[in-house]
């Protein structure tokens, strides 16, 4: 039967909405859960924004006109855009289209094969690179490959494997390239492993500076600019396949702003960029911190909308991860807990005290309690003169962080951004911490206990995977990618609560908690359809969830290929034409 406009708004009344223009999309078919627990089927978007949730579809189908998108969701679970609060995006989409990735992979073998494959594809004067985002536990031969295996693989072509910050293996075609012998003098606080004859094996060591590794990335072949902003449209899209519809940038050590911003600058000021990227800025030159971020607060403002194509969508946003070098520890759980400078305190409040002054937010570094107890200290000195909470501010990551410390940062008003690196690194830290400490780190749950903002994010692309499922899988499991059991119930949260803290949760990070990270009326309409049942299927299976259609801004920016074919755009070719990209599957 059909119904009028006017019989159309009273029935939508009785479900309290009404609307006035048709929506410009429609979703149907769905299962939504929102965060207080209610259940619907479906809902409506205006101007980008969601704005009717209803359990009537065939209500809100008569609500639709000749522009209207609809989008069946074929019973599939719905969520809020994924919203990572700590991820290197912009520095990652610069080097994406170079590196063979080994996320999710069970085999060493499969992984040397690919780095076989494509050292036969790769020209001359380049490498084969794969950097981070795997652990040697998730293989069924639980080990890092040998620079003898990456020899055999790769016997002409210069190959380089990063694991997180902990180490890397060279081939031997790389340790000629970059002229590595017997000789050769580590960075201090590094070093190379060395045989019986102290010849360098080509294994890498950080114990526990990472130098050695940001040498050794940094002396790889680069990207043109052209090259750059397509790798980054690629990288995009990768994550727009996990349902990632915002990020928050944590800047990154040799990834200078605005300089190697200019691929994802391009995207933005071409309308092209298809996530919201916050950015906190990260000085790259010890001694030089204050005059970094002085220099940058002259230039920009807070918050300024580099280029507006979507409200807020690719923003500056404040200072860190790290604020000074002095005040910075690491996080390579197979080496000894490193101290901070002795007047790490000195250069630290400089920076503190300019971003308090400026009114920008700022998030810092801390991996141990130690560093956080100091840090700490001195902001609660700081906070007698110049109150900590006249801006946001946040602490990265906080594995070992104390219940005392937890009240020290409630009280001056800090949140939390807490990374899944547990779920690539927690063997290593309970070989060298023990079972009791492991249990509790991060200690999540007591986080979110205290009343503390926490958003979740991945720490991708070295220290970790990219990939947010991984971070959920451990959040919910409390397993490692390896499967190793951290902990026990104390520390595990439920499915919904989880996936709040990895949407809602994160846009608190970025003080945009009131437009983004719901489904809900007036909020953006970010969201992702998801291949499977996040709050149902078992916890393995969460490692292998992705996204079959993702929208921003209320507008479609992936569709999978066979959910959704009248939607699906095809991949743009990467370039170099031999990245790995190409021979990766295409959704």
């Amino acid at each position: 039967m059909n119904l009028s406009r006017t019989a159309v708004c009273i029935a939508a009344f009785i479900m309290s909405f009404c609307v006035t223009a048709a929506p410009e999309l429609i979703v149907i078919n769905a299962k939504i859960t929102t965060f207080d627990g209610k259940t619907f089927s479906g809902f409506t978007v205006e101007d980008g924004k969601f704005s009717t949730l209803s359990n009537d579809d065939q209500a809100l189908l008569l609500l639709q006109n000749d522009t209207t998108t609809v989008i069946d969701a074929k019973g599939h679970r719905v969520i809020p855009g994924i919203n990572d609060s700590h991820l290197h995006v912009v520095r990652g989409g610069r080097f994406y289209n170079l590196e063979t990735r080994w996320e999710g992979l069970s085999s060493l073998q499969k992984g040397i094969d690919m780095i076989a494959a494509q050292a036969k594809r790769t020209p001359q004067g380049h490498w084969v690179r794969v950097i981070g985002g795997w652990s040697p536990y998730q293989f069924d031969e639980k080990r890092m490959p040998t620079p003898k295996e990456l020899t055999e693989a790769a016997p002409n072509t210069p190959v380089f494997v990063l694991h997180l910050y902990s180490g890397g293996v060279l081939n031997k075609k790389a340790m000629e390239v970059l002229g590595i012998t017997k000789d050769s003098v580590p960075p201090k606080g590094s070093r190379f492993e060395r045989d019986s004859k102290g010849n360098p094996t080509g294994v890498l060591v950080a114990d526990p500076n990472p130098m050695i590794l940001y040498r050794t990335i940094g002396a790889l072949p680069h990207m043109s600019l052209n090259e750059q902003y397509n790798s980054s449209k690629q990288y995009y899209r990768k994550l727009l396949s996990l349902g990632v519809t915002s990020v928050v940038d944590a800047g990154g050590g040799g990834h200078v702003f605005p300089e190697n911003y200019q691929a994802s600058t391009v995207l933005a000021a071409r309308g092209e960029l298809p996530i919201r990227v916050s950015n906190y800025l990260f000085p790259q030159t010890p001694g030089q911190e204050l005059n970094s971020f002085a220099k940058w607060m002259s230039n920009y403002k807070r918050n300024q909308n580099l280029h507006l194509h979507l409200d807020n969508g690719y923003v500056i946003e404040g200072g860190g991860e790290l604020l000074a070098w002095k005040a910075s520890d690491y996080e390579n759980f197979r080496a000894a807990r490193p101290e901070l400078a002795k007047d790490a305190e000195e250069e630290l409040e400089k920076v503190v005290r300019l971003h308090l002054l400026q009114g920008w937010p700022f998030r810092i570094h801390a991996t141990y309690d130690e560093s956080i107890s100091r840090m700490l200290t001195l902001f609660e000195k700081i906070n007698e003169t110049q109150p900590l909470n006249s801006v946001r501010w946040i602490i990265d990551h906080a594995e070992t962080v104390t219940d005392s410390n937890l009240d020290r940062i409630k009280a001056l008003g800090g949140a939390i951004a807490v990374q899944g690196r547990m779920a690539f690194a927690g063997e290593d830290f309970l070989a060298r911490y023990g079972e009791s400490q492991t249990k509790r780190t991060p200690p999540v749950k007591t986080m979110l206990s205290k009343g503390i903002q926490v958003g979740f994010g991945t720490d991708g692309t070295r220290v970790s995977s990219f990939n947010p499922w991984a971070t959920y899988y451990w959040a919910v499991s409390g397993r490692t990618v390896g499967g190793m059991k951290l902990y026990d119930k104390d520390n595990i949260l439920d499915r919904l609560t989880a996936l709040q803290t990895f949407t809602q949760g994160s846009a608190n990070i970025s003080g945009e908690q009131g437009v983004k990270g719901q489904i809900k009326p007036g909020q953006y309409a970010d969201f992702a359809v998801l291949n499977q049942d996040i709050l149902k299927v078992n916890e393995r299976a969460l490692l292998n969830t992705q996204s079959l259609l993702t929208v921003v801004d209320g507008k479609v920016r992936f569709a999978d290929k066979a959910a959704y074919p009248n939607l699906h755009k095809p991949r743009e070719p990467a370039i170099p034409s031999w990245s790995p990209v190409n021979f990766s599957e295409d959704r």
